[in-house]
């Protein structure tokens, strides 16, 4: 009966507190139509970079601009979206930086091989590196020619 009771309390307690966690957060209000419109001419550009189509990354998009859920992405739109669309705005490169359609530029090549050299390192030495670890964010041109002190230690290049 007294395990039944504790069961019964901390169910009520996980609700309760994934309740006050849901009321917590707070909803994006819905986009005006106008608001999408703006979205779409950037995201048409990154389109054109990659040569996709707006389906690659967007699971909804088939239904057009005003009836479509453009948050419903894809696996490709969420790795965009969740790796690469940061990655981009921290270094302030566009997606053309290191892609070329399907293809890799110079610098895409090099982050190519940078990408294989963190997983590397994580397996061997259990620890995760990101670009910041390795790279300092600077202007247009030298987006990735600035060194950390790590990566001159590491004898990363």
């Amino acid at each position: 009966m007294k395990s039944r009771a504790y069961l019964l309390a901390s169910v009520l307690l996980l609700v309760t507190a994934a309740l006050a966690s849901h009321k917590n957060k707070k909803l994006a209000e819905p986009k005006t139509f106008a608001e999408k419109e703006e979205i779409a001419v950037e995201m048409k550009k990154i389109a054109r970079q990659l040569d996709v189509r707006c389906e690659y990354c967007h699971s909804d998009a088939e239904r057009g601009l005003k009836e479509g859920d453009y948050t419903l992405l894809t696996r490709e739109g969420e790795y965009s979206h969740e790796t690469m669309f940061p990655i981009s705005e921290k270094y302030k490169v566009e997606c053309s930086y290191c892609h070329s359609g399907n293809d890799f530029t110079a610098a895409g090549e090099r982050s190519h091989r940078d990408m294989k050299f963190m997983r590397k390192y994580k397996r061997e030495k259990r620890k995760t590196l990101t670009c910041g670890s390795c790279h300092v964010p600077g202007e247009a041109g030298a987006e990735f020619q600035k060194f950390t002190a790590f990566a001159k230690r590491s004898g990363y290049r």
